[in-house]
């Protein structure tokens, strides 16, 4: 299981967060072509986001700041993380990823750039804490922003994407049942 922002404030009465990620000229939202761990989805939709005022980012462009983000907000996941991350990585040691619920009291949404995820995830980045602790970007999609707040709104209208044979997404009017994410 991936530790995402959603994962990590789960709970008994946790809301689901919501994330986004810019979308391409043709309005297909990058997320559709960029995905972490793909399951094979031929059809999708999408809701535009209501953000009011001026949301607090945290921007992850490299490794170091994603290694600041853990440095300031360290949460400890070694018993969850050791094996996968081991097996992924090829490192042992202690293991930490950002405290979501601190990170939300200082930044309405964290934003992992493309060039962030490609320069990063998937590797060991050391923390600099001390010699044993790293940190891996896991579960995020290219160009994709969490939000950790009750900031966004989901818009109520729908975009349906249907995958085509060329592995191109194209709007359509609606979608079957299965699509990413389930619309209810």
């Amino acid at each position: 299981m991936a530790l995402t922002p959603d994962t990590l404030l789960a709970g008994p009465r946790a809301r689901r967060l919501c994330h986004s990620s810019p979308r391409f000229s043709d309005q297909a939202p990058v997320t559709l072509y960029l995905v972490e761990d793909g399951f094979g989805w031929e059809t999708a939709h999408s809701r535009r986001l209501r953000i009011p005022g001026a949301p607090r980012i945290c921007e992850i462009h490299t490794a170091q700041d994603w290694a600041a983000l853990c440095r300031r907000f360290p949460l400890e996941v070694t018993g969850e993380k050791r094996h996968d991350w081991y097996r992924t990585t090829g490192r042992s040691g202690r293991w930490v990823i950002p405290d979501w619920h601190a990170v939300a009291r200082q930044y309405d949404g964290v934003h992992l750039s493309v060039a962030g995820y490609l320069s990063a995830a998937g590797r060991a980045i050391d923390i600099d804490i001390d010699a044993e602790t790293a940190s891996v970007i896991a579960g995020w999609n290219p160009g994709e922003t969490w939000w950790l707040t009750a900031g966004p709104g989901l818009g109520t209208e729908l975009t349906h994407w249907q995958l085509e044979e060329s592995l191109h997404w194209r709007q359509v009017e609606s979608c079957a049942q299965d699509e990413y994410p389930p619309a209810g």
